[in-house]
């Protein structure tokens, strides 16, 4: 049979007629008057090079051939439905798995809130933090290995979406007995002070270090690492200082830090959620940005 020639409508004539057993009330079922029914039946006999339906004082009976067909029919116009009316998305019934990628410090941030979030609305959906490597993260998004990526980007494809969502400042944090530096962390204490550096690129200059570099000036950067949340620690135990996200702060101070101004100027910065246009598409996607934004909004620094 030539697939090509087939047309859906006779589908849906042969379906049902197996359930009604009768072209008139078949027909009435599909919205064809009899005669149209009794044509679509002939040209599904040709179609198919069977009967199909054989008169019998039980009305019209399905041959062997249309048994091995029916369920198989059903399927493909379940199939054709489903693809045109897609069932409605139901957050309660979700237990599908999304995959956020994002920085220690934002998942610190934002698990915390989401998760709660979700319990009411989500119960069953499992999330997925995982760690932020800005290239090879956003090719994975593109990929469809992970679902939505936070962080703070420059230029991105315009076939991306992109929306903010957290706002966050600079502090600096030194333990509280530090020898050196005192509450009023002036400008000379900050450049004579050994500093440690959170970086994703293993080198040992930062946003800091630019600004610096540009007035002139330069710091002393000893130690690097790769996340923000093993920086308190080893500030409380060392005579080392660091430049910090502000929403790094509470836990700097429970790890036994002070949280100081600092002495040059540095501008705020924004996260953002990125995702795919497939995902702006998805009901679970566009429910999943929806989550982040409704979870983080009563938290967010003006």
């Amino acid at each position: 049979m030539n697939v090509n020639a087939l047309d859906l409508n006779l589908l849906k004539a042969f379906d049902a007629l197996y359930q009604e057993r009768h072209v008139g009330n078949a027909g009435a079922r599909i919205g064809l008057a009899q005669p149209s029914m009794s044509n679509a039946l002939n040209r599904l006999r040709a179609q198919f090079d069977d009967p199909l339906f054989q008169r019998s004082p039980g009305g019209m009976m399905p041959t062997e051939r249309a048994e091995e067909l029916a369920p198989q029919i059903r399927l493909a116009l379940d199939l054709v439905s489903n693809m045109l009316t897609p069932a409605e998305f139901d957050p309660m019934k979700c237990g599908d798995r999304v995959t956020i990628a994002a920085a220690d410090l934002v998942v610190l941030t934002l698990a915390p809130l989401v998760m709660k979030h979700l319990e009411h609305a989500a119960p069953n959906l499992r999330v997925s933090f995982a760690p932020l490597d800005k290239a090879r993260s956003l090719a994975e998004l593109e990929n469809e290995a992970i679902d939505l990526v936070i962080g703070h980007f420059g230029h991105l494809p315009a076939r991306l979406h992109r929306r903010p969502i957290l706002k966050d400042g600079f502090v600096c944090i030194a333990r509280t007995d530090h020898p050196y530096v005192g509450p009023d962390l002036t400008l000379d204490m900050f450049l004579k002070a050994r500093h440690a550096l959170m970086t994703l690129s293993h080198d040992f200059e930062g946003e800091v270090d630019r600004i610096l570099k540009r007035q002139g000036l330069r710091r002393n950067v000893v130690m690097t690492c790769a996340q923000f949340t093993a920086l308190p620690l080893v500030i409380a135990s060392s005579d080392l200082i660091a430049t910090v996200p502000a929403s790094l702060g509470d836990i700097a101070q429970r790890a036994g830090c002070a949280v100081l101004p600092l002495p040059i100027e540095m501008p705020p910065w924004q996260s953002e959620m990125i995702w795919t246009q497939k995902s702006q598409a998805s009901p679970l996607g566009r429910f999943l940005v929806e989550v982040l934004e409704q979870a983080v909004l009563p938290h967010r620094r003006p």
